[in-house]
């Protein structure tokens, strides 16, 4: 790491642990009368984290898929990838570590992923057909140093009851950004079996290669946030979340900008669709700076069944059952709801989850800071929607 990346890494520990105690000063004055219960004790933390969904292909697929291999959904369809791997100290109310981590959502309209079915796959046409193409693509990847602060009783706190507050700050180092939009509009005459595209695209990555192009960093920055607020009850609890809030920042990133506009010739004997595009571009470098696409999640949890006393007096909800309900808001797409269900079974807890957009069912089994949890929505290579996780807390 160069001088100018370590000045750069320590401003921005500087700045986040300034914000932070910030954020944590607000949340004491918003909720006075909410015990702190955060333990002065020390404690490390390594989680894996691993989710990955596709609506209309398999995971199992990859390189160039053939059009045969989309089958899309209803409306829009989404794909996406969120994998982070972080190492943290936690001492007392404050959090400090290491993150390394990807993500990338993909959404696109029904329309769309049928004309590259149709296009790639060669089929034959049997009807005038038209198409409202719109796809958006956004994904990075980075690594850095992150800082958090939490106040009040945690979720996973039995007794304690009453309002809870977090707040995280990440400082990455960005190793790999693309964002493509392609809009516009297809159709096809079945009598003259000819297409017809009107297409726009625009997309910025660091991968991206053309002739003349300058020299630009090899890295980017991001200064990403998280935000927790939730309200703890004897038997129930409540948690809303907003995840990503913030920047990313590329100098010199290299654009692309291409509009397609074509009459083609149907398809050839061999099931390729034959076309002379009248194809005008751009390349260009700019200081690519966008807001993150910040996800929010909003959830509940009922604890049902007998609840035991402590020895202070307080009632412990680890006795009984608890009904979990939530939601996941993906920026461009909407909510992904789930239910679960969280047992005890002996020192360990289990819970059951269905995610009913992406019609996967995960396990997680926590023992003594232990923590595994792993999904799929069908076992083998046909599986469009996986999940894996694996935690360790060890205190001391």
């Amino acid at each position: 790491m160069g001088p100018a990346i370590r000045r750069r890494t320590r401003g921005w520990t500087r700045a986040a642990a300034a914000v932070m105690m910030g954020l944590a000063g607000a949340a004491r004055a918003a909720v006075p009368h909410a015990p702190d219960t955060a333990p002065d004790v020390g404690a490390w933390q390594l989680q894996l984290r691993s989710a990955q969904h596709s609506d209309a292909t398999r995971l199992s697929q990859s390189g160039d898929l053939q059009g045969s291999d989309v089958t899309p959904r209803r409306d829009r369809n989404l794909a996406y990838l969120d994998e982070e791997l972080r190492l943290t100290r936690e001492q007392g109310a404050w959090t400090w570590g290491l993150t390394a981590r990807s993500r990338a959502t993909l959404v696109a309209s029904e329309d769309t992923l049928r004309l590259y079915r149709q296009a790639d796959g060669g089929e034959p046409l049997s009807a005038n057909q038209q198409w409202q193409v719109d796809a958006r693509l956004r994904g990075f990847s980075g690594r850095g140093l992150l800082i958090g602060h939490r106040t009040g009783p945690q979720a996973d706190t039995s007794g304690a009851t009453g309002w809870r507050f977090a707040a995280e700050l990440q400082a990455l180092q960005l190793v790999r950004w693309r964002e493509r939009h392609i809009t516009g509009t297809a159709s096809a005459d079945a009598a003259q079996d000819t297409y017809g595209f009107a297409l726009r695209s625009t997309e910025q990555s660091n991968r991206l290669d053309f002739p003349f192009q300058a020299d630009y960093p090899r890295h980017g920055t991001a200064l990403l946030g998280r935000v927790v607020l939730g309200f703890k009850a004897a038997r129930w609890r409540v948690d809303a979340s907003v995840q990503d809030l913030g920047w990313l920042r590329w100098r010199q990133l290299p654009q692309q900008d291409a509009l397609l506009d074509s009459r083609t010739a149907g398809v050839d004997g061999d099931g390729f669709v034959i076309y002379r595009p009248l194809v005008q571009g751009q390349n260009s470098q700019t200081d690519a700076r966008r807001t993150a696409p910040a996800w929010s999640s909003l959830s509940a949890g009922w604890q049902v069944g007998a609840a035991s006393v402590a020895g202070d007096g307080r009632l412990d909800g680890a006795g009984g059952w608890q009904l979990e309900a939530g939601a996941d808001v993906l920026p461009g797409f909407g909510a992904l709801p789930w239910l679960g269900v969280r047992m005890p079974v002996g020192a360990s807890t289990t819970s059951l989850h269905w995610r009913t957009h992406e019609r996967r069912l995960s396990l997680q089994w926590h023992w003594h800071g232990l923590t595994l949890r792993a999904g799929t929505d069908r076992l083998g290579r046909g599986a469009q929607s996986r999940e894996f996780a694996l935690g360790w807390r060890l205190v001391h």
